[in-house]
């Protein structure tokens, strides 16, 4: 399905590498920062080495390791993308790729929804995601999980997402979540690594929904805190990371593909 998206204006200089967000509480010694990480268009990144068998936990560690070895967090307050990793879409192009968004939290909270699909919009200069998909965190519970596909659905109703997806998640509970949804998922992505074969129940099940049946090999948790501070010592915890990317409808492929990552420093 071809869709139309105005286009917001933002410049060049409006992208970032780091953004920092302060956040404080009642007392000083409670005070925390909170910053974005955008790497840009990783794939234009010079040393960035596809290797066989690369996972993109894999790719998406060494992309910070290039762009974060040499970075420290002393003051920083901004670092402006360089122009060849600018991710930004033109008018002309927008109607002829699809925008693919993909949430990984962390740290489950609502409130990450909006502010993960809008950070990755921005990035792109886009009002809407042809697709957006939640990985569903390990161990979460449901009614939790209900929470996190209402606040998806409000992203749907506002037209800032056009169909939703969700990853990882067991069979039960995504019939569950299905019947629940009133905006129903169009997609399901599952990890072959966890899953050799594909279980006859979720084949017929999204048959006979009309629920497009993905692969992938991401983990649930493609940041976490541990890996995070072996690239950057001052790091404390990852909140949330989420990757777009961009691909041509008409010959499949992929020409832009980022992340930006939510975290924190004491």
């Amino acid at each position: 399905m071809n869709l139309q998206s105005n286009i917001e204006d933002v410049t060049l200089e409006k992208l970032s590498i780091i953004t920092w967000i302060q956040v404080s509480s009642t007392h000083p010694d409670n005070m925390t920062r909170r910053f974005l990480i955008h790497t840009g268009n990783i794939l234009q990144l010079a040393g960035l080495k596809r290797k066989p068998g690369h996972t993109p936990a894999d790719e998406l560690h060494d992309s910070l390791k290039i762009q974060l070895s040499e970075t420290s967090a002393d003051g920083i307050k901004e670092i402006a993308v360089p122009s060849e990793l600018s991710p930004l879409l033109i008018s002309d192009e927008r109607s002829s790729q699809k925008i693919t968004v993909k949430l990984f939290l962390s740290t489950v909270d609502v409130g990450s929804i909006k502010e993960a699909l809008d950070s990755a919009l921005a990035e792109l200069g886009a009002k809407q995601a042809d697709l957006f998909i939640l990985s569903w965190p390990h161990g979460m519970g449901f009614e939790q999980g209900k929470e996190l596909w209402k606040a998806m659905e409000s992203l749907v109703d506002n037209n800032t997402a056009h169909s939703l997806g969700i990853s990882d998640i067991e069979i039960q509970e995504f019939i569950a979540l299905h019947d629940f949804a009133k905006v129903k998922p169009e997609v399901i992505q599952i990890n072959l690594e966890s899953c050799c074969v594909v279980p006859a129940e979720l084949v017929t099940f999204t048959r006979e929904n009309s629920i497009q049946l993905l692969t992938h090999n991401d983990p649930q948790n493609i940041l976490s805190s541990e890996t995070f501070k072996t690239i950057a010592s001052w790091l404390v915890d990852v909140h949330w990371t989420v990757r777009y990317q961009t691909l041509l409808r008409c010959r499949g492929i992929i020409k832009n593909k980022g992340y930006v990552i939510n975290a924190e420093k004491a």
